[in-house]
């Protein structure tokens, strides 16, 4: 076995078991749904490669390489966008994701298989079937290119609204590993096609692309593996629903809650939903969860997303994330300054309150008390700071 076939077998190893592992979860998502379907298409992508060196007669090694990596990266961008929404079922519509890659299939076998070469060192030749080859070039590197720009946006417009919807912060939200896995894909596509544009030049196979085609997906394989197996649900309340509270307007989509909000509550209908937000707050304590969203606040008092967001934004002039973290910041305090809990560490406090990050924690104390926890705790209890 040599080192390239042992590469189509580690990749198959690789794929089917981060496939297994991420479908057997004990809550398999609609996220992880899709990761799986990614990999268990890489392990289809190993199989024809590794069938092809075995039987050539059989399989058509030119469709696993070009064709089955047009749905990958629709897959990526579709994996986000149901990641960062509260979505549950997967759309119909959004098959028209992968309707270039039917196209190009159907195509592909219906004219094209058994006439046309699509081999790096002839792929220049000059015969009547240069434009097909052409053309399926421009469309899988459009391909990625396009869909990696659309992840990427994706996941910008989310990060930007990511205090408008949870309560906390954490590196998990920033999902940088989607922006890790979509670059390492293009990147190793663009190799490929740089490796492969050189062969044609040359007439000649100078560089195996098929070995960079190998590495490259193995490596994304991995990657997917390590960080997909990592990624906890970004909504796991059994409020992050798309139902909607009874008697409601359609909840508004993410996006449209970054914008700028117009009041639609008179200012009496605002004071009177302000009081029952607070006396929620106040006896149910909802803020103790520490991964409290968004969503699960506004199920909880039976508001639409955008209301909540609309009353938070427009009559009480804060981000869900300041608005439940100053109720957390003022039950520490009233601990710090109860005796009772002198046998606590001002971390142990902080987190029975609701905060999951000392960092967080630290940084939001002094910026709202302009000293530190410790300092503050010192304060108390000479009596030169008032309890909140």
């Amino acid at each position: 076995m040599d080192f390239s076939e042992a590469i189509l077998y580690i990749g198959l190893a690789q794929s089917l078991f981060a496939a297994f592992a991420l479908g057997t979860r004990r809550t398999v998502s609609l996220p992880d749904k899709l990761l799986v379907g990614s990999l268990l298409l890489f392990a289809f992508k190993f199989i024809i490669l590794i069938f092809h060196l075995e039987h050539q007669e059989f399989f058509d090694m030119q469709f696993s390489l070009g064709l089955i990596p047009l749905t990958f990266s629709p897959i990526l961008y579709l994996y986000t966008y149901y990641l960062v929404s509260e979505r549950k079922k997967f759309r119909a519509l959004d098959l028209l994701h992968f309707l270039p890659f039917v196209l190009i299939t159907l195509a592909y076998f219906i004219f094209f298989q058994d006439v046309v070469d699509f081999s790096d060192e002839s792929f220049l030749r000059q015969d009547p079937y240069l434009w097909v080859r052409v053309t399926f070039s421009i469309v899988f590197f459009t391909s990625v290119i396009v869909y990696t720009v659309l992840t990427f946006a994706k996941l910008i417009v989310f990060r930007r609204n990511i205090e408008a919807q949870f309560s906390y912060r954490d590196g998990d939200l920033q999902l940088f590993w989607v922006n890790f896995i979509a670059v390492l894909f293009t990147l190793s596509g663009l190799v490929v096609i740089v490796a492969g544009a050189y062969n044609a030049i040359m007439f000649k196979r100078v560089v195996d692309t098929a070995l960079l085609s190998h590495i490259g997906l193995t490596s994304v394989a991995y990657a997917i593996s390590y960080f997909g197996l990592r990624q906890p649900s970004l909504f796991r309340s059994e409020y992050a629903t798309e139902e909607k509270p009874p008697q409601q307007k359609p909840v508004s989509k993410t996006e449209a809650e970054s914008k700028e909000v117009k009041p639609r509550f008179t200012e009496q209908e605002a004071k009177a939903l302000t009081e029952r937000l607070i006396i929620h707050m106040s006896e149910e304590r909802p803020y103790l969860n520490p991964e409290l969203t968004l969503g699960e606040l506004s199920a909880q008092i039976n508001l639409a997303k955008h209301e909540l967001t609309d009353l938070l934004n427009v009559h009480m002039e804060m981000n869900f994330f300041t608005f439940v973290n100053d109720f957390r910041l003022k039950a520490v305090t009233r601990r710090l300054a109860n005796p009772d809990y002198d046998h606590l560490t001002i971390m142990a406090i902080a987190n029975d309150c609701g905060f999951n990050s000392k960092s967080t924690f630290n940084s939001l104390f002094k910026q709202t008390y302009d000293h530190t926890p410790s300092d503050y705790k010192k304060m108390l209890r000479d009596g030169s700071a008032v309890i909140s």
